[in-house]
């Protein structure tokens, strides 16, 4: 199965994960809508972070705490990242961290409490391994493999305005075989035309 991760994280996970206590549902139904504008959201139940580190498509895991704020979700941690991801951070550290050791991708970025880009990686290659966990380690003081077992997370069903077509183009892309396609500014997929 390998290794797995899609994290955005705004504040500091590491004081968070020691202080423990209980993730506030509401605060983080209000984080979804926040990062997920136009969506519809449903909650479903709750889950921890060693299960839902890498959350099925649809689906987002939050946890607030004093400290920080823990998102799950892939279509959210992207680099680059969205802008409004880079606005919902306001003055808190924010930290992004994807990974799929399946295909080799790996990308995280990195930003100070200030705003400023400490560091910012992404590439497919299955070379990435220890690059990986050194990463996740550093900023979460965990990696994909070892989250801790005990930390909520709320769970929530998202879903996008334009779902109906982006199903019907990912069911057209089953039916014709691979196509070359790239993520557009508003996260819909746009194919990649090849030189004749």
């Amino acid at each position: 199965m390998g290794a797995k991760a899609a994290l955005v994280a705004f504040g500091d996970v590491r004081a968070a994960v020691r202080g423990g206590g209980v993730p506030d549902r509401s605060a983080a139904e209000a984080v979804v809508r926040a990062l997920r504008p136009g969506c519809a959201v449903e909650p479903v139940g709750d889950g921890e972070l060693v299960d839902e580190i890498y959350p099925g498509d649809g689906f987002a895991y939050v946890a607030v705490f004093p400290d920080a704020t823990i998102v799950c979700d892939q279509e959210l941690a992207t680099v680059p990242v969205p802008e409004h991801v880079l606005e919902f951070a306001g003055d808190r550290p924010l930290r992004v961290f994807a990974q799929h050791s399946g295909s080799g991708w790996l990308a995280f970025a990195e930003w100070a409490a200030d705003g400023t880009l400490l560091r910012s990686h992404h590439a497919e290659s299955h070379d990435q391994y220890e690059l990986a966990d050194a990463v996740a380690l550093e900023m979460f003081g965990f990696t994909a493999e070892s989250p801790p077992d005990d930390v909520v997370l709320h769970g929530f069903r998202v879903t996008r305005p334009d779902q109906p077509e982006l199903d019907a183009a990912v069911a057209e892309m089953v039916r014709h075989g691979p196509r070359r396609t790239t993520i557009g500014p508003d996260g819909s997929l746009v194919p990649i035309t090849e030189p004749s």
